[in-house]
């Protein structure tokens, strides 16, 4: 990477912290758990999940130990590995925004964007009629991604720009189209049963329509795009 290049992802201490923690979490868990289900289940009259915790009761032998801190070490890469790779990785130079999650890798001109601003734990960036290219949680600390942006010439906002246009959503009201209102009825019910999938395909019909959502407070707002 040279000057005119910024990488944002996970801070390198936070990425050693969660690699080598999780499974350390996970291992001392392992170790203790057999010892604390062995308690329980000869002290306490009853217990919820009796017979898994008997299972983990039994685990006494020390290859068994052993074999049951593998377990709990592999677990906590999982987690870590989940963790890392939810997060974003970002590229900026002068020109492109490079942004990497998921194992997919996308580009966007910096001609192509009109606002950069964080929401809560997320990043969204906005294209020319308002509508998101980017929304997704980061890790890098927050005024290094404020200051790199900037640096590379990126119209950042410490939030974001077309907050007094969103509208709570209410079903029925005029100044919506009905097809929007399907959908948003739709991305209701998706969010109730947590289809994460679901609600980002709905968000991005919703966009094709002409209209930009978020939630606030277990509701759903909405505004115009802007061209």
């Amino acid at each position: 990477m040279d000057d005119t290049t910024t990488e944002l992802a996970f801070p390198r201490r936070d990425l050693l912290l969660i690699l080598l923690g999780f499974p350390a979490l996970g291992a001392v868990l392992a170790w203790v758990l057999p010892g604390l289900a062995h308690q329980a289940v000869t002290r306490l009259p009853w217990l919820p999940f009796e017979g898994p915790l008997r299972l983990v009761a039994g685990i006494d032998q020390l290859w068994q130990r052993g074999l049951f801190v593998a377990v709990g070490v592999a677990a906590g890469l999982l987690v870590a590995f989940i963790a890392v790779s939810e997060s974003m990785k970002l590229t900026l130079t002068d020109e492109v925004l490079t942004v990497e999650k998921d194992d997919t890798t996308r580009r966007f001109a910096r001609a192509d964007i009109s606002a950069v601003f964080p929401d809560g734990k997320e990043l969204v960036v906005l294209d020319r009629t308002s509508r998101p290219l980017v929304r997704g949680a980061y890790q890098a600390p927050p005024a290094a991604v404020a200051a790199a942006f900037q640096r590379h010439g990126y119209p950042w906002s410490k939030a974001d720009p077309h907050s007094a246009a969103f509208r709570r959503w209410v079903p029925h009201a005029p100044e919506l189209s009905a097809e929007a209102h399907v959908v948003l009825a739709a991305r209701k019910d998706a969010r109730r049963r947590k289809a994460e999938e679901e609600v980002r395909d709905l968000t991005e019909t919703l966009g094709r329509l002409g209209y930009v959502v978020r939630d606030d407070d277990g509701h759903q707002h909405w505004r115009p795009v802007t061209g």
